[in-house]
């Protein structure tokens, strides 16, 4: 049960909020002087402290300083009369949480209470999910130890109990949606609906109606009135995935929507406003879609707010073990069959791969290596030939060169077997090396003449 502190000289007053505090729930104490509130506060230690800003022997802003140096979790809500509103905005300044006047309007305080401990709770949940973090690298359904992903959780931490807009860019499969599905659920908006919209899955001309809904009669089988995104996640958030896909002309109205804070559905008079926090996605680079005309430049801006890069799963191949555990743990809850280990050739072949699909297209390759695995353990066996090609690639080309070979034997030794590697790609393998094209040619040419191979014609 919480605990709430009642700091008033006025006993009357005070008895009577701690009567009302307790039928709403909480276990509620009394005391009439800063002396007496002080001895309670390190007596009881309240999650919330009122403290009227008059007191018999001092000002209640030094029991506030006192309380926030000593005890910075417990909250204080000032009271104060109508006269000295000014003194209660200055305690709100110095660390109070919020503020009421005598006499005290009921309803207002048991809101201030309520969000008091919806902060509360959610710095304990911020705490539990740390320590989960800490203990195997993990933010809700964001998994990962890598240093790119250590910062990318500190941001997501940082933003999420903010009102901020988020603009997440990343390649396709790379996490965006669960990334700002976390930010929602870290969020004071975590208990209302967390809206996710593709703008590019949807035809140019229903995404207006599908974002602000429509009136009955609007358009061709707009049959009854529908309510729109923003509507259904009042007081939650829209993901706005795939953001410059929108068609410009929807981007301007977008934009006015935004900025004006209301919009109106589809055929209607009705101002709406929008009570919904705003996360918006894309997959490209944003410069580059303004540039190629894909995104109205004062859209990104008003968006973009708080940006947050997700990187590739090729740059932290290091989480990759976290992931695959991860994924078959979610198997193992929902499949009868049980597979428990990962073998360790199995984890270096899916370090071994550039993930193109990146998360994405891991998730599936477990879970195809689940369906494939005839025992307990996922096997290199399980993997598809993509994989274990490339596996096979690396693995293979070892290069042993007997000691007293002329440097032209080498070079040719070293050119050859980087050739097998990329699947005789002259270009990869002239990259690799650090030669050009044409010297890697030439070479190749010279060596084919003395081993009595055929020229080959050289490629433009």
């Amino acid at each position: 049960m919480k605990k709430v502190l009642i700091v008033d000289d006025d006993r009357a007053t005070s008895a009577g909020m701690a009567d009302v505090v307790e039928e709403w729930g909480y276990e509620a104490e009394v005391a009439d002087t800063v002396k007496a509130g002080w001895s309670s506060v390190s007596k009881m230690v309240p999650d919330v402290a009122i403290v009227d800003l008059k007191l018999p022997d001092g000002s209640g802003l030094d029991l506030l300083h006192r309380i926030k140096e000593t005890y910075p979790d417990v909250s204080v809500v000032i009271l104060t009369g109508h006269a000295t509103v000014d003194s209660a905005v200055k305690a709100l300044k110095v660390g109070a949480e919020d503020y009421v006047t005598k006499p005290v309007d009921l309803p207002r305080l048991q809101v201030i209470l309520k969000s008091v401990e919806d902060k509360q709770m959610m710095k304990q949940e911020i705490l539990e999910l740390r320590r989960q973090l800490q203990k195997m690298g993990a933010l809700g359904h964001l998994v990962g130890k890598s240093l790119r992903m250590q910062k990318l959780f500190e941001e997501i931490e940082m933003v999420a109990n903010t009102d901020a807009n988020v603009f997440i860019v990343g390649e396709s499969g790379s996490g965006k949606e669960v990334v700002a599905n976390t930010i929602h659920s870290l969020s004071r908006r975590r208990a209302k609906p967390f809206i996710a919209f593709n703008c590019g899955a949807i035809s140019p001309t229903l995404i207006e109606s599908e974002i602000f809904g429509h009136e009955k009669g609007a358009f061709t089988n707009a049959i009854k009135r529908r309510e729109g995104y923003f509507e259904v996640a009042k007081g939650g958030t829209v993901f706005l995935d795939e953001i410059t896909e929108m068609p410009i002309e929807l981007q301007v109205k977008l934009l006015r929507v935004l900025e004006e804070g209301k919009f109106r559905r589809v055929g209607g008079n009705e101002e709406i406003y929008i009570e919904a926090r705003v996360i918006a996605a894309s997959n490209r680079d944003p410069q580059k879609a303004i540039i190629d005309g894909k995104m109205r430049e004062d859209l990104y801006y008003r968006l973009n707010v708080f940006p947050i890069e997700v990187p590739p799963l090729r740059e932290r191949l290091e989480d990759i073990p976290l992931f695959s555990h991860f994924f078959l743990q979610k198997l193992n809850e929902t499949e009868e069959k049980k597979v428990e280990n990962i073998e360790a050739d199995f984890i270096e072949a899916l370090q071994q791969y550039e993930w193109p699909g990146n998360v994405r297209e891991l998730r599936n390759v477990i879970n195809r290596a689940f369906i494939m695995a005839r025992g307990s353990s996922l096997t290199v066996e399980c993997l598809p030939d993509k994989l274990l090609s490339a596996r096979k690639r690396r693995v293979k080309h070892g290069v042993t060169i007997p000691l007293g070979q002329p440097m032209e034997e080498v070079e040719r030794i070293v050119i050859e077997e980087t050739l097998t590697m990329t699947d005789g790609d002259r270009r990869k393998t002239a990259e690799i090396l650090g030669i050009s094209y044409k010297t890697l040619y030439n070479k190749t040419k010279k060596y084919k003449a003395a081993g009595g191979g055929e020229d080959e014609e050289e490629e433009s």
